[in-house]
């Protein structure tokens, strides 16, 4: 319990407050609502349920505002960029504690800030892990409709956390999550910049812009060097002009002279060897997962670590002992039929995980579908390079949202011709077709969906889960 003249607002008021959101869905008795701009809609228009849900108080920082409300409110102009500040004394969390690792990119953020959270919990170190699969601990667990929380929802968390040395929290940042300053005011450890490609242009409009909000990432002040990917083309572009100040820790396959060299030495269904050089010291690694692009992923996540503290986070059961996050590359192998379901849900993450099979496997079978209501400018492409790449593509529904499935299958075919298409809209029959069809040493992709618990569509939240689908078939 706190009284609002405690936390350093210049509100002299003994009101007592026993918790605070920006949410007025989650607002309950006695609590502080927190009212600030969203994406089409302030939060002063959602007071009226705030109140109705318990409200003791509300802080808000819209002008010209007149509150008529029976409970106090009150104008803070700097609120939006207070709100850590703010959360800091609510909760009486010492901020030196807190080691927070940024990463972004278009693919990869999951399961690189896995990654990183597996090392040091493996090195005893106390940790969170926010992102697309929820804000997680060791004793804790809190599910996100984003993968960017905001502080309210992440310090909410933290405040349950019991730690008695620093406590680092790996986080994705999204590019709407950027944009939209969700993590405004804190400081980074360490920041990495995994890749960019086109995504989300329904949200961002162009690449231009899309870029931009990466770029954001550059805004949380650190001490140590921002990580880059010595291999992805627009990253290379963007280290001659918007990065060409700014200190930079290059991680390459292709570039002996980058701060963090690794080299695949094998790869085959049982997992990878790689080789990694950080300055003169060489080191052997083996994985138990084949895919080209975690390997990368894995050593951005390294060399994230040993920014904060060189060599302990080096030691080769750390690292050996890693898994892949849920619903990323996940392998199911039964009766001769090789089975992976994966996120990748854009352009990008699709040419990753074929390129990651194409070498290990005879052939390959995709089963995906595209997300209603997003960006459609990549459904043409995807399709293209699916029906190039696979000897049979079933195109089936993801997400459609209120989008009707002849609409994407329209985009993604733009007049074009596949002879190895298949169209099959109900997602669970796509994937008994496809695991049908399976050769021997052949593999089946089932794309888009990974960790995922339901399909939407039509405004229903049906339960569908790709994994459990396929352990029910086989």
């Amino acid at each position: 319990m706190k009284f609002l003249r405690d936390l350093n607002i210049n509100i002299n008021e003994e009101i007592s407050i026993s918790g605070i959101s920006s949410s007025s869905k989650l607002i309950k008795e006695n609590e502080c609502f927190i009212a600030l701009q969203g994406i089409s809609s302030h939060g002063v228009d959602y007071i009226d349920e705030a109140i109705s849900n318990g409200a003791a108080c509300i802080l808000h920082n819209k002008k010209n505002y007149s509150p008529n409300h029976q409970i106090p409110c009150f104008f803070i102009e700097d609120l939006f960029e207070k709100q850590k500040e703010i959360l800091l004394r609510f909760y009486d969390i010492s901020e030196d504690k807190l080691k927070f690792l940024i990463f972004t990119g278009t693919n990869g953020k999951t399961s690189t800030a896995y990654f990183s959270y597996q090392i040091l919990l493996a090195a005893h170190k106390d940790a969170i892990l926010v992102g697309t699969l929820g804000i997680e601990s060791l004793k804790n667990f809190q599910e996100t409709k984003t993968t960017t929380p905001n502080l309210f929802e992440l310090f909410k968390f933290i405040s349950k956390e019991r730690y008695e040395n620093d406590l680092y929290i790996c986080i994705e940042a999204s590019s709407h999550g950027l944009e939209q300053n969700r993590l405004i005011g804190i400081e980074a450890e360490t920041r990495a910049l995994l890749n960019i490609e086109q995504d989300h242009l329904d949200f961002h409009k162009n690449i231009k812009n899309y870029i931009a909000s990466k770029l954001k990432i550059l805004n949380f002040s650190s001490q140590n060097r921002i990580i880059l990917n010595g291999d992805c083309e627009t990253t290379s572009v963007l280290m001659e002009e918007e990065l060409k100040e700014y200190d930079k820790c290059l991680v390459s396959s292709t570039n002996k002279k980058a701060d963090y060299f690794y080299s695949i030495e094998e790869c085959n269904k049982s997992g990878s060897r790689f080789t990694l050089t950080v300055g003169k010291n060489c080191m052997d690694f083996k994985v138990s997962f084949f895919q080209i692009h975690n390997i990368c992923n894995l050593v951005f996540a390294i060399a994230t670590l040993n920014q904060i503290e060189k060599n302990i986070f080096l030691e080769k059961n750390f690292i050996e002992s890693v898994s892949l996050p849920k619903g990323r590359a996940k392998m199911i192998s039964k009766d001769s039929k090789n089975i992976l379901i994966d996120y990748a849900h854009n352009l990008g993450g699709m040419k990753a995980i074929v390129s990651s099979v194409a070498n290990i496997f005879n052939g390959l079978v995709i089963v995906y579908g595209c997300g209603g209501r997003r960006d459609n400018s990549e459904r043409d492409k995807m399709m293209k390079f699916a029906c190039s790449n696979s000897r049979i593509v079933i195109f089936t529904s993801d997400n459609s949202r209120d989008e009707s499935f002849q609409s994407i299958l329209d985009d993604s075919k733009k007049d074009q011709e596949y002879s190895n298409l298949i169209v099959e809209a109900d997602r669970e029959q796509a994937i008994k077709k496809g695991i049908a069809i399976l050769r021997e040493n052949e593999i089946l992709l089932i794309l888009g969906k990974g960790h995922e618990e339901f399909q939407e569509i039509n405004g229903t939240m049906k339960p569908f889960n790709d994994q459990r689908v396929v352990e029910k078939m086989l």
